[in-house]
């Protein structure tokens, strides 16, 4: 039976295996863990058995990756899910390996780094991943962690892969480990599934108190600012923005001489001349605000729109473009 491989257009996977420990009851090891199921991106083999999962938001995986000098262990950033699964009795960790070869390469999945039991011993991959399951987030039985808890579970096998998803990629890793010849779980392959995909954190969540922007000004002549909130395409201040903008008055008080700029910017999304517009009416809304709620003088505060002109990250990702949707105080 295959394991199915769905399309998508969010995803980044790690995939690894996990092992149950000595002395947990033979019902808990075989049965489906309550409210879980397979990832939209990548099911089971047919017929297996889902004993855990769970996920991180945000967080860093790690997968094994082919280099010059051998194999190498690489970080990826993303939203991960965890799954591990007991196959169907007396189906062989090959014929569930070469399974999910078919599945990512058929999904247009490009292979980083494969070996099976043979060559894996060889480069110790085993000895390389024995942590990956420790360090993912699980639901239940965190015995579980302990699949490769001594680097030499038999017929282990592995596969790294990824595919472009928008503008980064998805990574998947696949650990194998043999049936265990006795107990409950006899001849059931062992398989431990991390999709990791595409997710940045979300930007603005922390304020820049009004003692940080004054010196920053001091030193920089500027500063940049992610306190302050607006809805997509609209120059409105959220309520949210309160904080922020309390703090800058405060810094502009405490030096009373002080003239700024508000400088907004935008990503690149979009058109130049209406992300010229957007911007300008961003950074007049904050002079504005500053002038009419917190008291600043109109004098000491000028609004200037640089659209996309000025950026400070890459706008190829939503990592680089959050951080370049930003208002700056700068020092006139």
């Amino acid at each position: 039976m295959n394991a199915v491989f769905t399309t998508g257009t969010r995803f980044l996977a790690a995939v690894t295996l996990s092992l149950c420990a000595a002395g947990a009851s033979a019902a808990s090891l075989l049965t489906e863990r309550p409210g879980g199921k397979d990832h939209p991106l990548i099911s089971r083999y047919e017929g297996g058995i889902l004993y855990d999962y769970g996920s991180n938001p945000l967080g860093t995986a790690r997968l094994v990756e082919r280099a010059r000098s051998g194999p190498v262990l690489r970080p990826v950033e993303g939203r991960i899910s965890n799954r591990l699964y007991w196959g169907p009795k007396e189906v062989s960790a090959l014929a569930v390996f070469r399974n999910y070869q078919q599945a990512l390469h058929t999904a247009g999945f490009e292979t980083l780094f494969s070996c099976e039991t043979a060559e894996c011993e060889k480069l110790r991959i085993q000895k390389m991943i024995e942590d990956f399951p420790r360090e993912a987030k699980w639901v239940g039985n965190s015995a579980m962690v302990n699949i490769f808890n001594n680097g030499d579970q038999r017929d282990f096998h592995y596969i790294s892969a990824r595919k472009q998803t928008g503008s980064g990629f998805t990574y998947v890793q696949v650990a194998l480990a043999g049936p265990r010849s006795d107990g409950e779980t006899a001849g059931r392959t062992r398989q431990f599934i991390q999709v990791v995909e595409p997710a940045q954190a979300e930007m603005g969540k922390v304020t820049v108190d009004a003692k940080a922007i004054g010196a920053g000004l001091q030193r920089d002549g500027k500063i940049a600012l992610y306190g302050v909130h607006f809805d997509t395409n609209k120059a409105v201040l959220k309520e949210e923005s309160a904080a922020q903008l309390q703090s800058m008055a405060d810094a502009l008080k405490a030096q009373p001489a002080m003239k700024v700029l508000i400088v907004g910017h935008t990503d690149n999304q979009g058109e130049i001349e209406a992300n010229l517009a957007l911007s300008q009416k961003r950074a007049q809304a904050v002079v504005d605000a500053l002038g009419k709620n917190y008291g600043v003088a109109a004098n000491r505060l000028n609004a200037r729109g640089v659209a996309s002109f000025a950026p400070v990250s890459s706008n190829a990702s939503e990592e680089g473009r959050a951080k370049n949707r930003r208002v700056e105080m700068v020092v006139r």
